[in-house]
């Protein structure tokens, strides 16, 4: 049986969306998925400032795509730059060679949009890719770091001086996060806070303009205002120099580090592929998320444009249009699948577009958020939802990304997350003050640890307990903590003994073992892994599981051609 291709164009949200779904949607047919990329991996877009800001590692927005994949073996990987496509012969030209398909879906996804103002690609920055963001990142610490020891006083203001254009999601958010390393900063340069100026320059009268509640925005403001973060609005920038930023009005603002988040547009490569382009240049779709025109080709995320009749507005050529949100790349991806399913086998049956969005946040720094919470699953929460703002919708901004990775079934990218966000935070930059962090010195808790294995190891032997099941297990956990073996996995069994001994007649041992269950619980933060055998165990076996579940992660992909 000859095998078909589903080719898909793009490893963004809406691509990897589409891939997995199409992947189980078609098991077991002669067809297979083939995703292309010019990464090896997906990159987690909506975090990037994260990343530019030093508050996550690089690796936390590199999702490895054989990681993501390894369960579907009916989708293979291509690691390449798409050429051209092919209409008529319904092929995709890649720069590893040529892949015909069946079913094209293509999704892209955006870059800046600079308007052609002059001298942002030459003297400034953009955060549009994993690229830009490390670039961004290690620009950061160099200029502030230099600008700390510069004794000319308008070379150091300009080197200590930040400007962000644009105040949507992704500005509003760098500008929160560099509010928050901007303590870092200072901390490890001799600098005082007032020293780091931070502006955020919107042409529009008011900041976060997507927001559907405009007393969010408002509060958003407030927040930056109380940090000493300057906003100006009804601006524009109408030139980047080296060392300034130059307003409509002439005024220069010294810079240089000047961030322009101001617009999205679709890559500029979908101009040279014959398909009819909308607003943003991005492709028109109709409302079964076909490339206006195409039967055979479909489109979905950020590079998609479809207007809703029912939100279009004569009087706003703006309203009405796909969001380019996750979740707006998240139902385009579920009209794509079933349809494109439907065309190949006749199972199912043909749905339009129909946007589905739970709600959404704007972080502003790693403890404050405004956002809406539209709806629960299908169940829709006022006429306009509801309004958050501070820690719950920090914690509504953490439970949209949580979401994802459950939707993707990826738990070895969602404990990750959790980790990088939430037990592995430097300098309290998470939504608990630092509190849930364990970037403390788990060396403190060694003598804990090793006192805490004699004594069970003891207990486990005495005349209460011994030659008894719990006797034994108590011995053997003590042996564990003394020396620092499956340390996490040793406190956790044994808080659950002494549970277990509470409800037994010998009453006295019972609440002697529940009175150590608070240091099992200290214990359990990776003692082990400091002057214990976890050191070397814990790392050897997370290779090996991790290999074993998610095969090897490899730069460059070519499973198409049968190269692995």
């Amino acid at each position: 049986m000859a095998t078909k291709n589903i080719v898909v164009v793009g490893a963004g949200f809406a691509g990897v969306t589409a891939t997995r779904k199409l992947a189980k949607q078609l098991k077991g047919t002669d067809y297979q998925i083939v995703l292309v990329d010019k990464h090896s991996f997906m990159t987690y877009m909506t975090e990037l400032h994260e990343v530019a800001t030093g508050r996550v590692t690089p690796e936390h927005v590199r999702k490895d795509l054989q990681t993501l994949f390894k369960p579907y073996p009916n989708v293979k990987l291509v690691t390449a730059e798409v050429s051209d496509i092919d209409k008529d012969q319904k092929v995709v030209k890649t720069s590893v060679g040529e892949i015909p398909y069946e079913k094209l879906v293509l999704a892209t996804g955006g870059t800046t949009n600079t308007f052609g103002t002059p001298g942002v690609y030459e003297y400034g920055f953009t955060l549009w890719s994993y690229e830009e963001a490390i670039r961004l990142r290690k620009h950061i610490e160099d200029v502030v770091r230099r600008g700390a020891v510069e004794l000319d006083p308008k070379k150091r203001e300009a080197m200590l001086h930040f400007v962000i254009v644009g105040s949507g999601f992704t500005g509003a958010e760098l500008a929160g996060e560099l509010m928050d390393q901007r303590h870092s900063l200072v901390e490890e340069n001799g600098l005082d806070e007032s020293e780091i100026k931070i502006d955020v320059i919107e042409a529009a009268p008011s900041i976060l303009n997507m927001l559907s509640k405009r007393d969010l925005a408002d509060k958003a403001q407030k927040h930056f205002e109380d940090h000493d973060i300057h906003i100006s609005t009804s601006t524009s920038v109408t030139e980047v120099k080296e060392n300034a930023a130059v307003l409509k009005d002439g005024t220069e603002i010294p810079t240089n580090t000047l961030i322009w988040t101001a617009g999205v547009k679709a890559n500029d490569q979908t101009t040279q592929w014959g398909l009819e382009l909308g607003p943003g240049k991005r492709f028109l779709a109709d409302e079964y998320s076909r490339a206006k025109g195409e039967e055979d080709i479909y489109v979905a995320g950020d590079t998609a444009a479809y207007q809703d009749p029912k939100l279009a507005d004569p009087n706003n050529p703006k309203a009405g249009w796909t969001p380019q949100t996750v979740e707006g790349a998240e139902s385009a991806s579920n009209t794509v699948v079933p349809n494109l399913v439907y065309d190949l086998t006749q199972k199912g049956e043909r749905k339009q577009f129909k946007g589905r969005y739970q709600g959404y946040a704007v972080s502003i720094g790693s403890r404050y958020a405004v956002g809406v919470l539209d709806q629960i699953g299908n169940m829709k929460i006022g006429k306009n939802g509801i309004g958050l703002s501070g820690f719950f919708a920090n914690l509504f901004k953490h439970a949209i990304n949580i979401y994802f990775y459950l939707g993707i079934h990826s738990w070895y990218y969602l404990g990750h997350y959790l980790r990088d966000e939430f037990f592995n935070a430097p300098d309290r930059r998470e939504p608990f003050f630092g509190w849930a962090s364990r970037r403390g010195n788990v060396l403190f808790t060694v003598p804990l640890r090793i006192i805490l294995g004699i004594i069970l190891i003891f207990l486990g032997g005495s005349v209460a307990l011994s030659g008894t099941f719990v006797g034994v297990i108590f011995t053997i956990i003590g042996w564990l903590l003394t020396f620092g073996l499956f340390t996490s996995a040793a406190g956790f069994v044994g808080i659950i003994m002494t549970l277990v001994l509470i409800m037994q007649p010998n009453l006295e041992v019972g609440m002697l073992l529940f009175a150590l269950a608070p240091a099992l619980l200290a214990v359990m933060n990776g003692s082990g892994r400091v002057l214990g055998l976890d050191y070397w165990v814990m790392p050897w076996l997370e290779r090996k599981f991790d290999i074993s579940l998610h095969g090897k992660h490899k730069s460059v992909y070519d499973q198409y051609n049968n190269k692995k």
